[in-house]
């Protein structure tokens, strides 16, 4: 009788456990390897000629998903054969790694704008798991140096965000992916 109530309690017990880890919200970053980082090279060349602002020495570009719906066996295998590339990204779970001095800030889409990121991955993930697609969001987390003056940090968040698609986004850790709009002026 002492063993069928332990199956019992574990039983009781273990569908909670597994409908709070399923709804957790995950994160990984991703950044292109040395060689393979295109898109900053790139950034880092146009905010050179274009915005000229030559105090910019270093830019490192992480690609942010915020996720849930998985298990950690499918987190695990989203990140690596999903989110990324292992022979050209970097992965790093939950937190960016130490960036002592630089600046960052994020970038995501408004809401209600597709975001074909967050969509491609959860399509992704369904197929993977054959189960009910996940909530993905995502965004692109830029890292500049310290050094860059305030003025000049605020004339690349304008050529970086186009206001009509796109926010700056927290770099805190969402408790949801429940979508929050701002409420527009009244006109």
């Amino acid at each position: 009788h002492g063993t069928q109530m332990k199956t019992d309690s574990t039983h009781t017990h273990s569908p909670k456990r597994e409908v709070r880890i399923m709804e957790a919200v995950r994160r990984a970053f991703v950044e292109k390897r040395p060689g393979f980082d295109i898109e900053a090279q790139h950034l880092l060349a146009r905010i050179r000629e274009d915005l000229g602002i030559t105090s910019v020495k270093t830019l490192r570009i992480f690609k942010r998903y915020d996720f849930s719906g998985v298990n950690d066996a499918e987190a695990k295998i989203a990140k690596d054969s999903i989110l990324s590339e292992p022979n050209c990204d970097f992965v790093y779970d939950e937190t960016l790694p130490a960036m002592d001095g630089l600046q960052l800030f994020a970038v995501e889409s408004l809401p209600g704008q597709y975001d074909q990121r967050a969509d491609s991955a959860a399509q992704c993930v369904q197929l993977l798991t054959q189960k009910e697609r996940p909530v993905f969001r995502t965004a692109t987390v830029y890292a500049f140096d310290a050094a860059i003056p305030a003025t000049d940090l605020e004339k690349i968040k304008k050529h970086l965000i186009n206001p009509v698609e796109a926010r700056q986004a927290s770099l805190d850790k969402p408790d949801s992916l429940e979508m929050k709009a701002d409420r527009p002026a009244d006109v």
